[in-house]
């Protein structure tokens, strides 16, 4: 009796969550993925040689101020190379700077120096994730053929999905998550604990990203 009550009570939580999900939660969203993606094109078009570790600097940097420039300074964070931070989960590595989080939204450029490869995590948000340099291929467990996106391209990874990816050396891109952001905290920490034991990264990734909601929060008043 007490298991079929817990499992009636996470039904109707989930119900619950996933009716706000695409009714009151959107409401709350700053970003659109489709101005997203034309502003990563417009930048990309400005940007012909990334061939250097500055080039590609600059790139990131004028893509931030025009992001800026849309959505406001107060939404967007500064771009600093010391807040550049490891991220593992899914069994993939990579690096990102975070532009924006919130409870609802996060924004941040994604990607590898030198390649990765894993699992995109099962998670309730949509992800946005628009190629910058380099590329992404993609699949769902039935797929026979790799999904590609190249520069400009922008991978909708839906709710409750799950695909295998890889990013080769020197790929990177801007990624939007909408939805229930704290429900997607967790695949980004186990892997602290599970393997790599990199505690001053989970550090840097928890106060980086909590600062930032905070101030979302309190000071933009905005989920």
């Amino acid at each position: 009796m007490n298991l079929l009550r817990i499992t009636l009570l996470l039904v109707a939580v989930y119900s619950f969550l996933n009716r706000f999900l695409y009714t009151w939660l959107p409401t709350n969203y700053i970003f659109d993925p489709k101005v997203l993606n034309t502003i990563c094109n417009s930048v990309i078009a400005k940007h012909n040689d990334l061939s250097t570790q500055e080039s590609t600097k600059d790139f990131f940097v004028d893509l931030r101020n025009e992001l800026a420039n849309t959505y406001g300074e107060q939404y967007i964070n500064k771009y600093v190379d010391e807040e550049w931070v490891f991220n593992n989960a899914g069994g993939a590595m990579g690096h990102m700077i975070i532009l924006h989080a919130s409870i609802t939204e996060y924004l941040i450029i994604f990607g590898s120096a030198v390649g990765t490869e894993g699992h995109t995590g099962v998670h309730f948000a949509d992800d946005y994730f628009t190629i910058l340099v380099g590329e992404q291929t993609a699949a769902l467990p039935y797929a026979l053929k790799p999904e590609v996106y190249k520069p400009g391209m922008t991978h909708h990874l839906q709710k409750g999905y799950a695909k295998q990816y890889s990013m080769p050396s020197g790929s990177f891109a801007l990624e939007l998550a909408q939805g229930y952001i704290p429900a997607m905290l967790p695949f980004g920490f186990l892997d602290t604990f599970s393997s790599t034991l990199d505690i001053y990264t989970l550090y840097r990734t928890v106060y980086l990203t909590g600062r930032d909601m905070l101030k979302n929060l309190f000071i933009n008043r905005k989920l």
